[in-house]
């Protein structure tokens, strides 16, 4: 894989290439490529369930949310042991 710089753009295949030399920044993001961001919605399925000993371990509050009225941290597991 060879690089070069064309028309001031950093050029790492032959097609970014043919682009810098017509003017166009090969690095543009395309509309094809993009994907809307995510809502923040809280009430979002969680990316990973625990389950077995670590069951119950994913339900805490999203970041932003205020402690509880005890002011106690979240639960916590030593992996180490």
């Amino acid at each position: 894989m060879s690089v070069t710089v064309v028309n001031g753009y950093l050029c790492t295949t032959c097609s970014e290439a043919a682009k810098a030399r017509s003017g166009q920044d090969p690095h543009a993001p395309s509309s094809t490529n993009q994907t809307p961001d995510a809502p923040s919605d809280p009430t979002q399925n969680p990316a990973v369930v625990f389950g077995g000993a670590l069951t119950g371990q994913n339900a805490v509050a999203p970041t932003g949310a205020a402690q509880s009225a005890s002011g106690s941290p979240p639960p916590s597991i030593n992996i180490l042991v």
